[in-house]
């Protein structure tokens, strides 16, 4: 059977979470030893190495640099934002807690970002759920950027001490307040700001649901490096098409039928599977995964 034209094919979705972060551990002393090292010194002096790649305080940084590719804590507020590098910038924050203990969808927010001089600029479009205001995140923009010192201190494991010298990102809002970002963990992201983002790139599949008759297909999307797709649907469709990437944001001229043109924001998850997102309400519309047996 032929799909026709105008026939809706839907995604079969399959959750991911994925889960990362790191902090560095400069110097561990049990207490039996602290306690050991006190008695024969007065004082004793911890010092951090910078990290491989290039975030101590102590060497040259291009700020630019430095946030692409990262989350952020904004002010130790609730929630991170993820500046990918592609400019796309990504905010979530755990959803409230009801008095009977049931946990709401998180906030979500998508939109994009840019750095002209010494100021960020972070525009948000996109949110979730319906009530979510997106106006209330970090969405405008802050100037006078600039790198400030971060020696903070935490117990580890053992009786460990981590000190964490990654710099804040420090600008003003346009009333004056400010705001510092504070480094949380690097992002495995591939992304960039071409045209064609390398996030992307390669073969993924799918299950596609023909509404019509309940049947399911296997699917793939190629996506190359010259802006052209494949999209196979098995025994339904096979056909190229054209796409083109900007902050995060995917048009595809032909999405599982050649007539049917999308937009969606996209995130590649640690090369496994890539989420397309609902680029008007920000909820996933289909996971396209890297390797078929995942399905």
């Amino acid at each position: 059977m032929k799909i026709k034209k105008n026939k809706k094919l839907r995604i079969m979705k399959k959750s991911t979470t994925l889960r990362g972060g790191w902090r560095k551990r400069i110097i561990g002393l049990s207490t039996s030893m602290a306690m050991g090292i006190a008695a024969l010194v007065s004082t004793v002096s911890l010092s951090a190495c910078s990290s491989s790649d290039g975030e101590g305080s102590g060497e040259q940084i291009n700020i630019e640099e430095y946030l692409a590719g990262k989350e952020w804590a904004a002010n130790s507020t609730s929630g991170t934002y993820s500046y990918y590098k592609n400019h796309m910038v990504y905010y979530e924050a755990d959803g409230s807690v009801t008095s009977g203990g049931l946990a709401s969808e998180p906030n979500v927010g998508f939109g994009y970002w840019q750095i002209a001089g010494d100021r960020l600029n972070t525009t948000f479009t996109v949110g979730r759920p319906s009530g979510f205001d997106v106006n209330t995140l970090l969405n405008e923009p802050l100037s006078g950027l600039h790198l400030e010192e971060n020696n903070e201190m935490s117990a580890g494991k053992g009786g460990s001490i981590n000190i964490d010298q990654r710099p804040y990102i420090v600008g003003k809002f346009i009333n004056g307040n400010t705001c510092r970002l504070a480094y949380v963990k690097k992002m495995q992201d591939i992304s960039d700001d071409t045209d064609h983002d390398a996030a992307l790139r390669g073969t993924w599949y799918a299950m596609v649901t023909d509404f019509s008759s309940g049947k399911k297909y296997l699917g793939s999307m190629t996506f190359n490096a010259d802006g052209t797709m494949h999209m196979v649907i098995e025994s339904q469709q096979d056909f190229i098409a054209t796409y083109a990437t900007k902050n995060g944001q995917v048009t595809v001229n032909g999405y599982l039928t050649e007539d049917n043109k999308a937009i969606f924001y996209y995130i590649n998850l640690d090369g496994i599977c890539i989420k397309l997102y609902n680029s008007e309400n920000g909820y996933i519309s289909s996971i396209w995964y890297k390797d078929q047996s995942a399905l």
